[in-house]
C-alpha cells in the first residue's frame, strides 16, 4: 500500500459531507426519476450527488481515477481509484425509507483501502481505512464473536433473485434451516450490520464495484471478511458478496458452494 490512507479518509469524510447535503435536500419529497437500461431506477438525487462528488474530487484528488454508478469510469491498475455509489438503496430513497447511503471507497491495486458509508437520514456514518480500524459515528465498530451458524443472524438481499431459480430458492431454505435467524435487509445496510456485530453473516449476488468497495473496507477493518461465495475470491472482481464476522466465513462458504448448484 502506497497511499496515505489517513489523508484520504479525511478527504472521504469531506466528500460525505457534500453528499449528505445534496441527498437530504432531495429526500422525502417528489423527485424526477428515470429507468436505466438495466431496469434500475435513477433519481435526480443520484445524479446530483455524483456530480457534486466528482467536482470535489477534481480539486482534492486530481491525479486519481473515478468510477461512479451514474457517470461510469473504471478501476485503474496503476493509480488509486475512487469508487462512488451516490445513493445506495435508491428504491428506499424514492419511497421515503431512510435506509439509504452514499458509499465512498478508495481502491488501490485491487484492494479497498478507504471506505465511508454515510446514511444521513439514519444519522449514521461509518468509516474505515486500512490499518486504522472501523467506526460508526466515531465509535469503534467490531464484528460479533458468534461461532456457529445455528446461533447466527444471516442477512440476504431481496427474494426476487433467490426465487428466480429453484436451486437458489432451495439454498435459501437450507440457510433458513441452518441459521438462528434470517432477514432480508439488503443493500449496504446488511453488510454494515455485520461490521457492527448486530448480524453475523450477509450474502448477496449480482453486485457492482460501487456496491462493494466502501463496505468491504469497513467490514474488514471491523474484524470481518468480505469475499466471493467461495470464501477466497475477490468480491470486487466477482460481484458476489459473502460478508461475515470471520469466524463463520468457512462454514458459510461451504454451505454456499456445496448447495448452490443442487
Amino acid at each position: 500500500m502506497t497511499v496515505d490512507v489517513e489523508r484520504w479518509l479525511d478527504v472521504a469524510q469531506q466528500l460525505a459531507d457534500v453528499a449528505d447535503e445534496v441527498s437530504l435536500a432531495h429526500f422525502g419529497g417528489r423527485i424526477a426519476t428515470r429507468t436505466k437500461d438495466d431496469g434500475s431506477l435513477v433519481t435526480a438525487a443520484d445524479t446530483a450527488v455524483e456530480a457534486a462528488l466528482r467536482e470535489r474530487l477534481a480539486v482534492l484528488a486530481p491525479d486519481h481515477a473515478v468510477l461512479g454508478e451514474e457517470e461510469g469510469g473504471a478501476i485503474a491498475s496503476d493509480i488509486p481509484t475512487w469508487v462512488l455509489d451516490p445513493i445506495d438503496a435508491t428504491n428506499n430513497f424514492l419511497r421515503g425509507v431512510p435506509v439509504y447511503a452514499t458509499l465512498l471507497g478508495l481502491v488501490e491495486s485491487g484492494e479497498s483501502v478507504v471506505g465511508v458509508a454515510s446514511a444521513p437520514a439514519l444519522g449514521q456514518r461509518w468509516d474505515a481505512a486500512a490499518g486504522l480500524g472501523a467506526r460508526r459515528n466515531g465509535v469503534a465498530a467490531n464484528v460479533s464473536d458468534i461461532t456457529e451458524l445455528s446461533q447466527a443472524q444471516v442477512l440476504h438481499g431481496g427474494l426476487d433473485w433467490w426465487h428466480a431459480e429453484q436451486s437458489r430458492w432451495d439454498l435459501l431454505g437450507r440457510l433458513v434451516d441452518r441459521a438462528w435467524r434470517t432477514r432480508g435487509f439488503g443493500d449496504f445496510w446488511m453488510h454494515l450490520l455485520v461490521a457492527g456485530g448486530m448480524a453475523d453473516v450477509a450474502v448477496e449476488q449480482d453486485l457492482q464495484p460501487w456496491d462493494i468497495a466502501a463496505v468491504q473496507c469497513i467490514v474488514t477493518e471491523a474484524g470481518g471478511r468480505m469475499t466471493a461465495w467461495d470464501g477466497t475470491s475477490s468480491a470486487l472482481a466477482t460481484g458476489q458478496a459473502l460478508t461475515s464476522n470471520g469466524v463463520l466465513h468457512g462454514q458459510m462458504a461451504a454451505v454456499l458452494t456445496a448447495d448452490a448448484g443442487k
